[in-house]
């Protein structure tokens, strides 16, 4: 629940942060529109708190972590002006070794920052941080709005562990049918996903054709768990083309309307 409780407040400060006002009861009101889109009961406050206080530790975790690769860099770049001023090939091989461990541990921390806690694919703050620019696509591409489909309904029946695990499960099969170079799986919100086609990408691969390869493999699969022998789901999309500088929201909505006329064509 930490990582959806950061969501929401991600989500809440992203549509308010044009605002130069923000009174307290616009806030409330976006912050528990969000937390019901993503089904967050916040008034849980025992478990709201405990979520938040581990939130806390993680994001301490990773500050420290930062804090000390930081130092390492200064260290080790100060290490480097020494031995380049006496051309000393033994420490500048070491400094270079040090180096390529940071870099793993950058890339750690980075992962730790913009993947989804509990399924491993991109969050939404990496989506609007990283791959947007200002709530617009950089380049041209393809973009599949997935939506599960029945999912109230699973949880509802087996519980929110076993909805979990369906969506943990759903992102490892996306992932093992979309294993191509330019094409990107976030997690936009609940059990919505997004599969994001660059240009390299709509150049080379039939975008249409994989989703509906894998939408079809995929509702022909049983899910085993301790709690049923056999659970098959299955999840509708849109898919649709943008193009640099197209505004996300006008994107979003189109490829919304083609997911809900897929869910409706599949009943």
């Amino acid at each position: 629940m930490s990582n959806k409780l950061k969501e929401i407040t991600y989500l809440t400060v992203k549509h308010l942060e044009n605002n130069e006002i923000i009174l307290p009861g616009e806030y409330s009101q976006k912050f528990e529109r969000f937390a019901k889109e993503l089904e967050v009961d916040i008034t849980n406050d025992d478990v709201v708190l405990k979520d938040l206080h581990q939130n806390c530790e993680k994001m301490d975790k990773i500050v420290k972590s930062t804090s000390d690769s930081l130092d390492t860099i200064h260290d080790s770049t100060q290490k480097a002006q020494v031995a380049i001023a006496n051309k000393d090939e033994a420490s500048l091989a070491n400094i270079n070794k040090e180096l390529s461990e940071m870099q793993k541990q950058i890339n750690f921390l980075q992962k730790e920052l913009f993947s989804d806690a509990l399924t491993g694919a991109y969050n939404r703050k990496w989506f609007a941080d990283f791959y947007l620019n200002d709530e617009t696509f950089p380049t041209d591409g393809k973009m599949a709005f997935i939506d599960l489909n029945k999912f109230k309904v699973i949880n509802d029946t087996y519980g929110h562990l076993l909805g979990d695990q369906v969506l943990k499960y759903l992102v490892k099969f996306l992932k093992n049918e979309l294993s191509y170079d330019g094409v990107d799986i976030v997690r936009y919100a609940g059990d919505e996903f997004l599969v994001l086609f660059n240009d390299q990408a709509v150049n080379t691969l039939d975008a249409n054709d994989l989703m509906l390869k894998a939408q079809e493999k995929l509702s022909r699969q049983k899910l085993k768990s301790a709690k049923v022998q056999a659970l098959q789901f299955s999840f509708s999309f849109g898919i649709v083309d943008f193009k640099a500088h197209d505004k996300l929201d006008v994107i979003l909505e189109k490829a919304d309307e083609l997911m809900y006329e897929n869910k409706q064509k599949n009943r």
